[in-house]
């Protein structure tokens, strides 16, 4: 990647959403800034998804990858070796831009490129530009990921910008058998070393799904419990706070057993062992009530 590389790579994992994925086209064909390129993956579709791609005529660069179905996660890692630009936005198939998008992203990253603690800046997610998913008390701070993600923002869902440098660091793993893995490893992964911005404008409007991932929850996470047990992990490390800490160590214990691990098994594969240690009963008492609730 060169000097003369484009500013933004917009990525977007997609799946069966052949008639959706046109919306999310000409959001992007309306862009007031258009110095971005359009990074899709087909994750496998069955419909006629690659037929709708192929037929995108654009003035800005588009690259196209199919692969076989894997999960999002999976979609995302396959982008890598196509990412051209300084930085990176996940546009899911099934939501689109406002016009004004990625401008509003290029004059948030000029604003904070010369600081090295900056590590994402973050703008909203909205059913409507003026209805966002959350609002952030303290705008244009710079501000703990990972504290302020969870002690403040909590249930926001966001759109995350984040350099390309860091998204190809930080691919997502793979876990046999299982074909979810929450984006939030790759933010959580983020804060461990950075900080961010929040920027109180949606930029990202989306609506979900009865069957999209947002929707599916907390059982789609049951039923891919390593992956859990590894953004669990992630949190548990002693730079986050230690109400976070708990309750990320009850999800990694509760995961284990959904994965079908004894006690023994998950706390001899913990890191961090003494909290591990002190989760692994109401870990379980968790297990067996999600386990009535959700399967």
């Amino acid at each position: 990647m060169g000097e003369n590389r484009v500013f933004l790579s917009i990525v977007t994992p997609t799946y069966n959403r052949a008639e959706l994925l046109k919306k999310c086209y000409q959001s992007l064909m309306v862009q007031t800034e258009k110095n971005f390129e359009w990074v899709i993956v087909d994750d496998g579709s069955s419909d006629n998804t690659w037929e709708v791609i192929s037929s995108f005529q654009a003035d800005f660069p588009i690259y196209c990858i199919h692969k076989e179905n894997g999960g999002k996660h999976t979609a995302l890692n396959a982008s890598h070796e196509h990412i051209h630009g300084r930085y990176v936005l996940i546009l899911d198939s099934d939501d689109y831009l406002v016009p004004t998008a990625v401008a509003q992203v290029k004059a948030a990253w000029d604003t904070y490129i010369e600081n090295p603690e900056i590590g994402m800046v973050v703008l909203l997610k909205g059913s409507a530009p003026d209805k966002p998913n959350c609002i952030a008390p303290t705008p244009n701070t710079c501000v703990d990921i990972l504290r302020y993600r969870r002690k403040v923002i909590r249930s926001g869902d966001c759109c995350e910008v984040i350099p390309a440098e860091l998204f190809l660091k930080y691919p997502f793993p793979i876990f046999e058998g299982e074909r979810f893995l929450s984006e939030g490893v790759l933010w959580h992964r983020v804060g461990m070393t950075h900080k961010c911005v929040y920027i109180n404008s949606v930029i990202y409007i989306c609506e979900y799904l009865d069957n999209g991932l947002t929707r599916s929850g907390r059982a789609m996470r049951i039923r891919n419990p390593l992956g859990g047990m590894y953004n669990s992990e992630i949190c548990m490390q002693k730079k986050n706070y230690l109400k976070q800490r708990i309750k990320k160590g009850l999800l990694y214990c509760c995961y284990g057993y959904f994965a079908g691990m004894s006690a023994r098994k998950i706390f001899g594969g913990a890191k961090y062992k003494a909290l591990t240690a002190i989760c692994l009963l109401p870990g379980y008492l968790l297990y067996l009530y999600w386990k009535k609730k959700y399967l």
